[in-house]
C-alpha cells in the first residue's frame, strides 16, 4: 500500500484537475448557449432570403445560375470539413472524420475550418488545399474569405462540386456527423427549403412581389447569399456541437475525478488506520518487554 504522503499528493493532484475540468465545463456551457443564440438569430435572415426565393420559384431554372447547374468542365470534388481547433470534446472529431471518409469521393480535395483533423487527413494521404481557424464567437468577416475561396474555384472549374461535412447538433447530449452537398444546389432541395421556411415563417398568405430587375438577375444575387448564410448556420451548428461535446466530456471528467478522490480518500483512511494500529502494537510490545 502506498505511503500516506504519496496518497495525499495524489488526492491534491486529482482535486486540482477536477477544478480545471469543472471550469472548462462551465466555459463550454456558456459558449454553447452563445452559439445557439447566434444560430437562432441567423434563422430570421435565412427566412427572409427564402421568402424572396419563394416569389422567384416559378422562374428558377437550372441554367439560370451556375449555383444551380455546374459550369462546363471537369473539376475534382471538394470537401469542406468543419472540425475543431482544440480537443477535449470526446469522439466528436474522429466520428466526423470516419463518416466523411465513408461518404466523400475518393479523389476529393479537402479544406478545413479547424485544425484538429489536419494531421489525420495527412496520415490517410488526403489532399489538403487550405485550412482556416475562426474565432469564438463567430464573425461573418472571418467566413467571407472561405466562401470566396470556394466560389471562385467552383466557378473556374478547379472544383466540380462542393460538399460540406460537420457535426450536426441534435441536443446537448447528441451530435451526429452530417455530409451534404453545398454546390451545385439541387432545385428540388431548394424548393423543399423554400416551402419549409415559408411555412414556419408565417401561416398568412404572402403577397406577390414586383420584380425589378428581371428574375434571373435577382436569382444570381440571392443564391450566393443563400449559400453564404447557409454556410454560416452550418458553422454555428458545428460550433454548438463542439461546445456541447466538450461540456459533456468535462462533466464526465469531473465526475470521474470525484470518484477517484473518494477512492483515494478511502485508501488514505485505511493506510492511516493501519499505521495507527502498528504504532499501538509497537507501544504495547515495548511495554510488555519492560515488565
Amino acid at each position: 500500500m502506498a505511503n500516506l504522503r504519496d496518497i495525499r499528493r495524489r488526492i491534491k493532484s486529482v482535486k486540482n484537475t477536477s477544478q480545471i475540468t469543472r471550469a472548462m465545463q462551465m466555459v463550454a456551457s456558456a459558449k454553447m448557449r452563445r452559439a445557439q443564440d447566434q444560430a437562432v438569430k441567423g434563422r430570421e435572415y435565412i427566412k427572409a432570403i427564402a421568402n424572396v426565393l419563394h416569389h422567384l420559384q416559378d422562374e428558377i431554372d437550372e441554367e439560370a445560375s451556375p449555383f444551380l447547374q455546374a459550369p462546363e468542365g471537369d473539376g475534382d470534388p471538394l470537401v469542406l470539413l468543419v472540425n475543431t481547433d482544440r480537443g477535449l470534446c470526446g469522439g466528436l472529431n474522429i466520428n466526423l472524420f470516419k463518416h466523411t471518409r465513408e461518404k466523400a469521393p475518393e479523389n476529393a480535395h479537402y479544406i478545413t475550418i479547424g485544425r484538429k483533423l489536419n494531421v489525420t487527413l495527412a496520415k490517410v494521404g488526403a489532399t489538403l488545399d487550405a485550412t482556416w481557424s475562426i474565432g469564438d464567437p463567430l464573425s461573418l468577416v472571418e467566413l467571407k474569405p472561405i466562401f470566396d475561396f470556394i466560389v471562385e474555384r467552383y466557378l473556374d472549374r478547379t472544383y466540380g462540386s462542393v460538399y460540406i461535412a460537420f457535426s450536426g447538433y441534435v441536443n446537448t447530449m447528441v451530435q451526429r456527423p452530417v455530409f451534404k452537398k453545398l454546390l451545385p444546389i439541387s432545385t428540388q432541395e431548394l424548393e423543399t427549403v423554400i416551402k419549409e421556411e415559408i411555412q414556419t415563417a408565417s401561416a398568412k398568405p404572402q403577397p406577390r412581389f414586383i420584380l425589378e430587375p428581371d428574375a434571373n438577375t435577382l436569382l444570381n444575387t440571392i443564391l450566393p447569399l443563400y449559400v453564404f448564410y447557409g454556410l454560416v448556420q452550418i458553422v454555428l451548428e458545428a460550433r454548438a456541437s463542439e461546445h456541447s461535446a466538450r461540456m459533456v466530456a468535462m462533466k464526465a471528467a469531473t465526475e470521474n475525478a470525484k470518484g477517484l478522490i473518494d477512492s483515494l480518500t478511502l485508501d488514505y483512511n485505511k493506510a492511516r488506520q493501519a499505521q495507527i494500529t502498528n504504532e499501538l502494537l509497537e507501544i504495547t510490545t515495548a511495554m510488555k518487554a519492560m515488565e
